[in-house]
């Protein structure tokens, strides 16, 4: 009998570490933190953001043609390079609609416009091995996914910018591939663009 109660906890402690080696695979597991707030009456103004929220797990959307060409509402921004890696360039694509609900404020310190992105925006990025702007030139990487999300329920709801974002990457096979480990780090990274650019995005559009 004691014997049977010992490989029970050993079986059930085995499956309660594999549940949790699993979740911490899953891009929709991490609490992620605005990396500070903005005043919707002053948006130079920014103070830290007290709460946390959860990374939504994303699906990846019909976007574009097996060409590249952007479908109906859909448009894309070149990046020559990115991440520091000249080798490297993407397609920025977005939602003419998004874009055209986006706010941009004059200021006269920097950032000297910022660009703050409404709730439900999708961003999607393909970012390419060589010059993406040459089919011949270029190799598909990775696709990754942005949308804001609503605050709502949280004390900055009312006050402030939304400034809640998800992540999500896949292969060019569409499979997820975006660790906990790399959903930090494209948090961080984004965060920076808050400063830069107003909002967690770093691209310039027109």
């Amino acid at each position: 009998m004691k014997d049977i109660n010992h490989s029970y906890i050993v079986f059930t402690l085995i499956g309660i570490l594999l549940v949790a080696i699993g979740s911490h695979s899953d891009d929709s597991d991490r609490l992620l933190q605005p990396p500070g707030l903005r005043l919707i009456s002053d948006p130079s103004t920014v103070i830290p953001a007290g709460y946390h929220y959860l990374n939504r797990k994303l699906q990846l959307p019909e976007y574009r043609s097996a060409s590249g060409t952007p479908l109906k509402g859909w448009s894309r921004e070149f990046i020559k390079t990115r991440r520091f890696s000249s080798d490297q360039s993407a397609w920025v694509y977005y939602r003419k609609s998004d874009l055209k609900r986006t706010k941009v404020i004059k200021t006269s310190e920097l950032p000297d416009a910022m660009r703050l992105w409404p709730v439900g925006t999708i961003l999607i990025l393909e970012g390419y091995k060589g010059d993406a702007a040459h089919p011949a030139d270029k190799n598909l990487l990775e696709i990754e996914v942005m949308t804001k999300l609503d605050p709502r329920g949280s004390s900055a709801a009312a006050e402030f910018f939304a400034v809640n974002w998800s992540y999500a990457r896949f292969t060019p096979e569409r499979t997820r591939s975006l660790s906990r480990e790399k959903l930090n780090e494209c948090h961080q990274c984004h965060s920076i663009a808050f400063r830069l650019t107003g909002d967690l995005i770093f691209t310039q559009f027109p």
